[in-house]
Order: structure tokens, then sequence, then C-alpha cells
């Protein structure tokens, strides 16, 4: 079942910039937009005061304002609503605008997925690291631009607050950070990060390699209890 951000092109007798111009107006687009969808199926939430209305049927939500109807909802509700707003007197719609797609993902099933391209993601960081000089780091947030190309848009989490994507690069630097395969520095426009260069990576690994051949020499592997 795919979902996607939609918006329901509304003209009214509302005006952007003197809003309603009667409130009879006003009071009819709130009265009929309000039958139409509750005839449809979905459930009312009134705004208050200024706020428009919101109708939700299932994990679909959508936005009245008298500009544009709009949120995310199923795809195949489309032609539905499309045909039923057809009945209005007092708004009509005159286009559909569909956006980004939204996944039912739990935090659980986000995280696999990302674990799932871990090695691509890796690959994102140290590439976008890289500088033509060891004296060169990068600067700023680089991690959230890397983060928005992995993250998906959830409907458990359709305001983006909780963008595990974000965690997660966070932690693979980290990571990277202990390997040895990214630098840090301070430089004079704050924290810096840099991929390691080839010797680098070979001077911070050459300790355990050399422990390592150290512990195996001409000894018989034994298992750890």
């Amino acid at each position: 079942m795919e979902y996607r951000k939609v918006y329901f092109r509304i003209r009214s007798r509302y005006q952007f910039d003197s809003e309603w111009t009667c409130e009879s107006d006003a009071a009819r687009f709130r009265e009929e937009s309000r039958h139409l969808f509750q005839n449809a199926g979905w459930q009312l939430h009134p705004g208050r005061s200024s706020i428009s209305d919101t109708v939700t049927k299932g994990l679909q939500e959508l936005c009245l304002h008298p500009m544009n109807f709009s949120g995310v909802i199923q795809l195949d509700e489309i032609s539905g609503i499309q045909e039923f707003l057809k009945k209005a007197d007092s708004f009509r719609c005159y286009g559909i605008d569909c956006y980004e797609r939204y996944w039912d993902l739990t935090d659980e099933e986000y995280r696999t997925q990302l674990e799932r391209k871990r090695e691509e993601i890796v690959r994102t960081i140290l590439e976008r690291c890289r500088t033509k000089r060891k004296n060169l780091y990068i600067t700023g947030p680089f991690g959230l631009s890397i983060a928005q190309k992995f993250s998906v848009h959830r409907l458990c989490d359709k305001e983006g607050r909780k963008n595990l994507a974000n965690r997660f690069v966070e932690e693979l630097v980290e990571q990277l950070i202990r390997e040895g395969q990214l630098v840090t520095a301070k430089t004079k426009n704050g924290p810096g990060i840099r991929t390691a260069t080839n010797a680098e990576l070979r001077a911070f690994l050459q300790p355990a390699f050399e422990e390592w051949q150290r512990l195996t020499s001409g000894k018989n592997v034994q298992r750890v209890p």
C-alpha cells in the first residue's frame, strides 16, 4: 500500500492576502467540506479559531485549508476524493499534486533497513570527507546531508522529528574515527574531519597488527573459555 504527500489544489472565495471576504463564505466552505469528507467515511477533527479542520481515515490525514487540502494519504484514495469533491458548490478542486512517498515502518524496521545499507553509507561518508591535502578538513554538519540521502519518510513520524538516519550516521562517523578511517582536528572554523590517507590508516593499524603477530607467532590456537 503506497502513501504519498498529496495536495488537492482548491479555489474558493478565500483570498491569500485578505483571507475570507465574508464570514458566510467561510461558514459555507467549512460546512460543505466537512459534510463531503464525513459522508465518505473520514473522521472530522474541527479546527480552532483560524486553524483549518483536519480529517483522518486510518493512517491517512488531510488538512482542509481553503487553498489546499493537503496531507499523507493512500494513492488509491485520490480518485475517490477527486470524485466527491466535484459535488462541492463553495469551492472547486482544480488540480492534484503528489510528492514524497511515506512508509509504514516501526523504529526497529527502519533501523534494519539502514543496517542493510551500512556499507554503502560508510562509503558515502568516506567519499564525502575526502580532501585533496592532509591540512584540509570538512567543517559543519556534513552528516545531515548524508542522513537525508538515506532517510525515508514514515507515517509514524510525518514531521521527521525522530529520523533515525541522523543518529545512525552519527554512530558510523564515531566508529570510523575510532577505527582510524576518519581523522579529526581543531580548525579556525570549528571541529574538522577528513578521510585518513592510506599511510595514516596503515600507521594506525600497525600496533594492532604487531600485537596480533606477537600473540599468534609460534603458538597453537587456543579456544578462549
